[in-house]
């Protein structure tokens, strides 16, 4: 009986394909769907290659892009999965799904120059909508807020029309903007009502936690990052602004619980996170290990030099951990 119903869903998928993409199937992709969709992503990323090998100027080659940069996006293969991305934005321009998934990929490495870029491409070929402005905004706000980015956002904004709850990623953003800018009480209320309720947008509880943890209000900011965690346990900002929060001077220091924290999000961003190289730095420079500490940085510098704008930060910590080993062994 399994036999017979397989067949009739291998004969369905078949179906299926001929009737969407109007070709002849390409089989390793139809199985690779298959295994994505039971979360076998490793099997499936390698039929998803064989058939990008064999049938490159198939009709599906994008839903073949788009399904093998998120299986090795799970498996943590992030510079796979970010190659796939660029061809998928490069070979199917008009694509909104392939602009989405790299900014989101280059956002949670903390590549956020690279994710400006990418959203100005993005909204020069596809039309902005509320989801395109708040991504855009997300990246201004993350690369630094500089004041022709801030612009831009400002003029995206002014295309876009939704209420109030409409879009709450919007006004999250927006609040995120605003705040970058001029440090307007208003939107700092805003972020704190959006992240104060019972379901309030993840994005709204990260942001106002990353206020509260520069604003020192250490115990508040971990009441919201572990309301996070229950969303998403491995996300690295939450994980990496909760290990900064345990590395602040006073009764909540503890250096090795941060180390635990920062070493947790290097591991989920496959250790090419650079915002969380450098928390991982400074956590090992707290507990005293300074080689440790050397380490993390020289690796975030490597990444640092491959992106735009590279990391304010990491040079000069580096410097600073080379200049102290030195000392130490003279």
């Amino acid at each position: 009986m399994k036999v017979r119903t397989g067949i009739f869903d291998r004969f369905s998928s078949y179906v299926a394909w001929i009737r969407r993409w109007r070709g002849m199937p390409v089989s390793t992709w139809i199985e690779g769907a298959q295994l994505y969709q039971k979360g076998e992503f490793q099997k499936a990323a390698e039929l998803y290659k064989q058939g990008l090998a064999s049938h490159p100027e198939s009709r599906a080659k994008i839903n073949a892009l788009l399904d093998i940069s998120h299986c090795l996006f799970r498996l943590q293969q992030f510079d796979e999965a970010e190659m796939y991305l660029r061809q998928a934005t490069s070979s199917f321009p008009d694509v909104r799904e392939a602009y989405v998934r790299l900014v989101r990929l280059q956002l949670w490495l903390g590549y956020s120059s690279e994710a400006l870029w990418t959203m100005r491409l993005c909204i020069q070929r596809i039309p902005v909508d509320p989801e395109l402005v708040a991504l855009f905004i997300n990246a201004v706000v993350d690369s630094g807020a500089e004041e022709a980015a801030v612009q831009e956002a400002h003029s995206l904004l002014q295309r876009v029309h939704c209420d109030a709850g409409g879009f709450p990623g919007l006004e999250v953003a927006r609040a995120r903007l605003t705040l970058a800018n001029s440090q307007c009480v208003q939107s700092r209320g805003e972020l704190s009502k959006l992240a104060a309720l019972d379901r309030g947008p993840f994005d709204a509880v990260v942001a106002y936690a990353e206020v509260l943890v520069g604003e020192g209000k250490l115990a508040y900011a971990r009441h919201h990052l572990h309301r996070a965690l229950t969303v998403a346990p491995e996300h690295p900002k939450v994980l990496r602004l909760l290990a900064l929060s345990y590395l602040h001077e006073g009764a909540l220091f503890e250096p090795e619980y941060a180390v635990q924290l920062a070493v947790r999000a290097c591991q989920v961003t496959g250790w090419r996170g650079i915002h969380e190289l450098y928390i991982l730095a400074q956590a090992y420079i707290a507990q005293d290990d300074k080689a440790a500490a050397l380490m993390a940085a020289t690796r975030a510098k490597t990444i640092a030099s491959r992106l735009i704008g590279g990391h304010p930060g990491v040079d000069k910590l580096e410097r600073y951990l080379q200049s102290e080993s030195t000392g130490s062994q003279m």
